[in-house]
């Protein structure tokens, strides 16, 4: 090639630099690190375990599922060669549906991670929708200002009682 040809020099020069983003990108590459282990048991909302059931690991990020696995006899589950990143473990029914989900984990290279997923109880519907009546009622006492609520009365036996509540501290 002699120097008057421009596009030559060019080539060469893309080929050059061709080569050297993909030699930095093999030296760079996440498949170097050391994957990690990430392990637990499935249970059942009794705090049995739970035999052969199906599992997957879900990176939380990309939302992608990286593996899935079945847990043993005794429920425990491992899903070996994870890279670093956040995940969470999803119980799912045999159909597929996703029954329960995991604490979140975050995962380093080289690290073997314990965690758990459980089955939630079974209410019937009127329970749950009766159980935490206490809390709407505090709720949407909050939300209209009012924090606690007074009889209204002195705390001697001689105050006389009145059946009036009022707000001990608006906002």
């Amino acid at each position: 090639m002699s120097p008057s040809n421009g596009s030559g020099y060019a080539a060469v020069r893309l080929l050059v630099l061709t080569a050297l983003a993909c030699a930095l990108s093999v030296a760079v590459s996440p498949a170097r690190e050391p994957l990690a282990v990430v392990q637990g048991v499935a249970w059942n909302s009794d705090n049995t375990p739970l035999p052969k059931a199906p599992l997957r690991l879900l990176d939380t990020l990309t939302g992608r599922v990286v593996s899935a696995w079945e847990s043993s006899t005794a429920g425990q589950f491992v899903f070996p060669a994870v890279r670093r990143g956040f995940y969470v473990v999803e119980l799912l029914s045999e159909s597929g549906k996703v029954l329960a989900v995991g604490p979140g984990i975050r995962v380093e290279g080289g690290e073997t991670i314990s965690t758990l997923v459980r089955l939630p109880s079974r209410r019937s519907w009127y329970g749950a929708l009766f159980s935490n009546t206490a809390a709407g009622v505090m709720a949407v006492a909050s939300s209209v200002g009012v924090t606690a609520l007074g009889t209204g009365t002195q705390s001697s036996p001689a105050a006389t009682v009145s059946t009036q509540s009022r707000p001990i501290s608006p906002q």
